[in-house]
């Protein structure tokens, strides 16, 4: 097992910020499973398409929200 410095090391603290991003991603995914939310609009409550629920399954916004959600 590695400790964080030489994980670090390894990956690149960049590589690492994206995978903790893709783990927080996929657990709220999960969680809206459980809450039966997944697969709608965070903003809106629409069904999100199914193109792209296959793209990004932790899709969290439709088309028209997801220029607010990046800012």
């Amino acid at each position: 097992m590695h400790d964080d410095d030489t994980t670090t090391e390894l990956f690149g603290a960049g590589a690492l910020d994206a995978l903790a991003s893709e783990m927080d991603d996929i657990e709220r995914a999960l969680a809206r499973l459980e809450d039966g939310t997944y697969g709608t609009c965070e903003v809106c409550g629409d069904r999100l398409q199914p193109e792209t629920l296959e793209d990004r399954p932790a899709a969290r916004h439709c088309a028209a929200h997801l220029p607010i959600a990046l800012g």
